[in-house]
């Protein structure tokens, strides 16, 4: 089969980032009262620890996701939950969304595995090349 290496699309695919953390308003106050934005509530959220540091999430992860040519989101547990319901699966976690199904992407374990945010993106690079039938993603050669 022939690579192109120009930017695909996987359809009415979406890539849901699940945070092993929830969102509400005393957690994050907490967080900022102690000199830590909410986003980077890292102790048990590999996700965090690879894409956010202290102010924020970093630049080169907001550079892959923009120019991933696939659709987005990130979600905190309870909003994944009030969304799609319980799940068996731990946090956080990758899935692709294909309509109303969930497959696992990138697992909490192989997330615990990432120790930096190139880990990271090769392994999600990888996946998605794995899913897309070997297609490669935009810039690649």
């Amino acid at each position: 089969m022939k690579k192109r290496t120009e930017s695909f699309t996987l359809g009415p695919e979406t890539l849901l980032f699940i945070y092993n953390s929830d969102s509400n308003r005393l957690p994050g106050l907490k967080d900022y009262t102690a000199g830590t934005p909410a986003a980077f509530r890292t102790e048990n959220c590999a996700l965090s620890a690879v894409t956010h540091s202290p102010v924020g999430m970093k630049k080169e992860w907001k550079r892959f996701i923009r120019d991933l040519a696939i659709p987005s989101r990130f979600l905190n547990r309870n909003e994944f939950f009030s969304e799609f319901g319980q799940c068996l699966t731990t946090f956080p976690v990758v899935l692709l969304q294909k309509e109303k199904e969930l497959e696992i992407l990138v697992s909490a374990e192989e997330l615990s595995r990432c120790r930096t945010l190139e880990d990271f993106v090769s392994l999600l690079e990888q996946q998605i090349r794995n899913i897309a039938g070997g297609f490669q993603l935009a810039g690649q050669s």
